[in-house]
């Protein structure tokens, strides 16, 4: 990344990067994330955190240094660096890292084909499938009060 002037003095660098922050913190969505960084930082900018993202998830996952210098196509100090910031930092890496295995877990769920049991099936309206829905629901608690009923029973 670019290199920062040493003529801004701290109260009003400070300002900056408060309001950098909550810059950020009014991000709705992916797609205005998107947008917003891109208009922000430079293609190589976006590169470089990229990689340090990547190379946070592949320690994280238990890789070996070689092998993330080798994929990510970086140096060890910059693996050494974003390990440091994984096991010193303020977890705010790891936190965004489980978030991402989870977006990762459902776009490989949707490759597969794979649903929720209560997920309305392909083709079908939302108002069927919330009845269906309804129903399971009305089943389990049925099921729930037999079994309750037949507990008090065999107590007595």
């Amino acid at each position: 990344m670019g290199r920062l002037s040493r003529h801004t003095d701290k109260p009003r660098l400070s300002q900056f990067i408060n309001r950098f922050w909550d810059a950020i913190t009014l991000i709705e969505d992916r797609g205005e994330a998107i947008t917003f960084l891109k208009d922000l930082l430079t293609p190589t900018e976006v590169r470089m955190l990229s990689k340090r993202l990547q190379i946070a998830d592949m320690l994280a996952k238990g890789y070996r240094y070689e092998d993330i210098r080798n994929y990510v196509h970086v140096t060890g100090q910059t693996v050494c660096n974003v390990n440091t910031k994984l096991e010193f930092g303020n977890d705010g890496l790891v936190k965004i890292l489980k978030r991402l295995e989870k977006i990762d877990q459902k776009r490989q769920d949707r490759l597969e084909g794979k649903r929720g049991l209560l997920e309305q099936p392909r083709g079908l309206s939302r108002t069927i499938s919330n009845i269906a829905a309804s129903e399971v629901g009305k089943v389990v608690r049925h099921h729930q009060k037999v079994e309750s009923i037949l507990k008090s029973k065999e107590e007595v």
